[in-house]
């Protein structure tokens, strides 16, 4: 069985080389076999973010934000998704929510 750390290396092969059908088959095995990691989560948004599918970007993304609520790059990717997909009043709120979170854990970290 390949570590995360290979799945996501292959994954963001894929991605790099523009592969995006092969790109988001592999984040989907990295997210079969880690189903908690956000990484695959967020990559998996990206990849179908470039392909022009924004439902399927914006549930994948929304999966990433349900295991980590406090993540501002899952946020701003979000608000990436919505804007492409034209909702710009859903794309202004999830960008306020990046910077709210990312504000909390400046504060919390002082």
């Amino acid at each position: 069985m390949s570590t995360q750390a290979e799945l996501y290396d292959a994954a963001l092969t894929h991605f790099a080389e523009n592969d995006l059908e092969a790109a988001v088959n592999a984040f989907k095995t990295l997210i079969d076999t880690y189903p908690d990691y956000i990484e695959g989560y967020l990559g998996l948004g990206h990849a179908y973010e470039r392909l022009s599918l924004y439902d399927e970007a914006i549930e994948a993304v929304q999966k990433a934000i349900d295991i980590n609520p406090t993540d501002p790059l899952a946020y701003t990717s979000l608000s990436i998704c919505y804007q492409r997909k034209g909702m710009i009043q859903e794309a202004e709120d999830a960008m306020a929510k990046s910077q709210q979170v990312q504000l909390e854990a400046s504060r919390s970290s002082t």
